[in-house]
């Protein structure tokens, strides 16, 4: 796998001597291992011209697969390596503000209440925590909506909605409920890209038919609801996250038509009888 590694970047660079550079490698011991390949394969892969190294119509097949097999190779040593450490180590990836949801003492319980499992989790975009799961670098992640892969299993956790932060004096203060659309013409307060709120709530501002005026975005929600309450704007956030606030002077009020924020677990479903994931999911299912 490594000659094959090898030979893309040199196909890349169309030069010897800066592919080994990029490899930190001397030319002569990659010109060696390409020569292995031409051997193993039977084809010559490149000729030498003026400019470098020209590949051949054989190497133009092998670039155009290249990819494709290393990419599988990579996935089946990532897969082994889930399986050989399936009973020491559990890697939780957490779409970012999953564990606010949650609450972090859920996941923490766990951890103490497995001392032999050595459990590291790491906070991301949502989209990141699925790939991450879809490429065995996560052995399960707390994601938000589904995934479209039938090699996942996904377990269904908690489903949270979208509120608007308005402060008192705007026109909306008083109201119970909120309509999407009232709020085409007004200054929106909402976390980044980051988060999966953000793409939910522009996504189905887009199905209104409009674009919402943003006039800033955070990663801190304490600071948006800072921000709504010195008038900048109205607030988006998630019905839980108000609980972390003191509503003096500000409302958390729901859309007519709210915008879910569904929270599942998520696994590749070959890991389904690895002791760390089978663990983690009877922990789960325990507290549904």
């Amino acid at each position: 796998m490594n000659e094959l590694k090898s030979f893309q970047v040199v196909y890349q660079e169309r030069s010897m001597n800066q592919a080994a550079k990029k490899l930190y490698i001397t030319s002569q011991g990659l010109g060696r291992i390409i020569q292995n390949l031409e051997k193993e394969l039977g084809v010559q892969l490149f000729e030498r011209s003026a400019r470098g190294v020209e590949p051949t119509e054989a190497a133009e097949l092998l670039h155009r697969h290249a990819d494709h097999l290393i990419g599988e190779f990579e996935a089946i040593e990532r897969a082994l390596r889930q399986l050989c450490e399936s009973g020491k180590h559990l890697r939780i990836g957490c779409a970012r503000g999953v564990l606010n949801a949650l609450s972090f003492q859920f996941l923490l319980d766990f951890i103490e209440k497995n001392p032999e499992l050595s459990v590291t989790w790491r906070e991301d975009a949502n989209d990141s925590v699925k790939q991450s799961v879809i490429r065995m670098q996560s052995d399960a992640g707390l994601v938000v909506g589904r995934v479209n892969d039938e090699n996942l299993e996904e377990v269904f956790l908690a489903s949270k909605d979208v509120r608007i932060l308005v402060y008192c004096g705007h026109p909306f203060y008083e109201r119970s409920v909120l309509d999407l659309g009232e709020l085409e013409e007004e200054s929106i307060l909402i976390l980044n890209e980051q988060y999966q709120v953000y793409h939910d709530f522009t996504e189905a501002c887009r199905r209104e038919g409009f674009e919402p005026h943003i006039t800033a975005m955070t990663e801190d929600s304490h600071f948006l609801y800072k921000l709504c309450k010195m008038r900048q704007g109205l607030g988006v956030v998630l019905d839980f996250s108000v609980d972390e606030f003191r509503m003096d002077g500000v409302r958390a009020i729901p859309l007519s038509n709210p915008i879910p924020w569904d929270i599942y677990l998520i696994y590749q479903k070959h890991c389904a009888a690895y002791p760390n994931v089978r663990r983690f999911c009877r922990y789960i299912e325990q507290k549904r």
